[in-house]
């Protein structure tokens, strides 16, 4: 790191806020994928948005990269800082600035958990609905970043759907309000919009104000199914004619075998699919029961409920621990996590198609997903020690990726381009991709911002 960049960051932010430490950068050099790590030259912890613009304007003025790093949890590289420069930790921005309650509304900064958030915001009976996996270490920020959901976005939508405003930090420095805190608006561009979901490309968020909902009572159920085709049956048989479950997650055998080594259970090795049904406690009984008579229907050998909080934890545990089983348990492999969506439709065809890439590419397939809105997600297991495998791992993702986009599907749900779906861009967005570089170049005229990411050679 040159002498001027870091007497720059020292002297704006002193010298316990910035850092050239090996171990420090080794530890923001790598997320949560298999992608190769790079390091930061610098990393730096601000503390507000004018310090942020103040860094930006000095990095674009001298052509140097930043990064932005929230919770370092994602899953396709996207915060790696792979042209080094100055990575910003956004670790102390974690503060809920203001509470709307009559509003359902809260404003906050982007460093905060989503499970602390969550947390709190319970004791006012509210929550924000649309729960990543890594919901114990994924932060908001990462998640407008992203535009992240998980298991409730059948129900309750994505990000961008709760996102009603926002403080961001241009790569010039300029600092801008997006949005209001009006549940509606018709007026000019939505950008908002267009900064969620853009993974740190074009401005560093350091204010999200989100909307809220009521705390419902729930009902969680699982369902076995002697094969994958009665499963991927009974999914589409729900979304077509069930009430919309709060949460319809699917598991192949092989993952709950993995669960079952990880943690101690004992569950049904056979396709499972989790569910929850949110509402008041009668009717999301009722809708646990109809969906139970739909999954009997088309094969189910096995249906629970549980309505009590250690029911629904019991029910679900094997679901939530999916990546972390098949991660801890397979330590001398690298692993490529999928993550497409695909019309309902056409979900009982991509989890065919998983295994059959599979086994043409002679590379063990786990499957698990959130089956209510068509998003699959894949485990692709490539031996460390051998030097085919990553190829062949690259063929089964290829394969996957190419029928979600032939079937007007799309390269990714929740876990953004990145790193690793760059290539497929084009072949989803055809010529609307020159509009997205065109915005990029006018926001960030030099690249300084998350260079590398989401666009090949940007």
């Amino acid at each position: 790191m040159e002498q001027e960049c870091l007497e720059f960051l020292t002297g704006l932010l002193g010298p316990e806020r910035v850092s050239v430490n090996v171990s420090e950068r080794e530890a923001h050099s790598q997320d949560e994928s298999f992608h190769e790590p790079h390091l930061p030259d610098v990393i730096v912890w601000p503390e507000s948005a004018e310090e942020i613009g103040r860094i930006l304007q000095w990095a674009n003025a001298h052509h140097t990269p930043v990064t932005p790093w929230s919770g370092g949890s994602s899953l396709e590289g996207n915060p790696i800082p792979v042209r080094g420069g100055i990575l910003l930790a956004m670790y102390r921005l974690n503060r809920i600035l203001e509470l709307y309650e009559a509003d359902l509304q809260v404003r906050v900064q982007p460093g905060i958990v989503y499970d602390d958030l969550n947390k709190r915001l319970s004791r006012h009976g509210l929550f924000f609905p649309p729960a990543p996996g890594s919901s114990d270490v994924a932060t908001i920020g990462g998640m407008v970043a992203n535009n992240s959901s998980g298991i409730h976005a059948v129900k309750y939508g994505v990000t961008s759907d709760y996102v009603l405003a926002l403080e961001v930090v241009l790569p010039t420095g300029d600092v801008i309000h997006t949005g209001s805190r009006a549940i509606k608006s018709a007026s000019g561009y939505d950008l908002t919009r267009l900064i969620v979901g853009s993974e740190g490309t074009l401005g560093v968020v350091t204010e999200v104000t989100l909307r809220l909902r009521l705390v419902p009572e729930k009902v969680a159920a699982v369902a076995v199914f002697p094969s994958p085709a009665e499963a991927a049956q009974a999914i589409y048989e729900i979304n077509r004619y069930a009430p919309t479950p709060a949460g319809l997650e699917w598991m192949d055998a092989h993952m709950v075998a993995v669960v079952n080594r990880w943690k101690g259970m004992d569950l049904p090795e056979a396709p499972t699919m989790v569910m929850e049904f949110h509402g008041t406690p009668e009717g999301a009984r009722a809708e646990a029961e109809f969906v139970g008579e739909i999954c009997r229907d088309c094969g189910c050998v096995d249906f629970q409920l549980g309505q009590s909080r250690a029911e629904r934890e019991r029910l679900w545990t094997g679901r939530k621990e999916a990546h972390s089983a098949v991660k801890h348990l397979h330590s001398d492999h690298n692993l490529a996590i999928g993550d497409i969506v695909v019309p309902i439709s056409k979900y009982p065809g991509a989890i065919e198609l998983a295994y059959a890439a599979g086994r043409e590419h002679d590379i063990p397939v786990y499957t698990f997903g959130h089956a209510g809105d068509g998003n699959l997600h894949w485990e692709v297991l490539m031996r460390k020690d051998d030097p085919s495998a990553q190829a062949r791992g690259d063929a089964v993702n290829a394969a996957l990726i190419n029928y979600a986009i032939s079937v007007g599907g799309t390269a990714t749900g929740e876990h953004g381009v990145g790193i690793g779906k760059r290539q497929f861009m084009e072949a989803e967005h055809g010529p609307s991709l020159e509009v997205m570089k065109r915005i990029k170049r006018l926001l960030d005229p030099n690249g300084i911002l998350n260079p590398g990411k989401i666009f090949v050679g940007m």
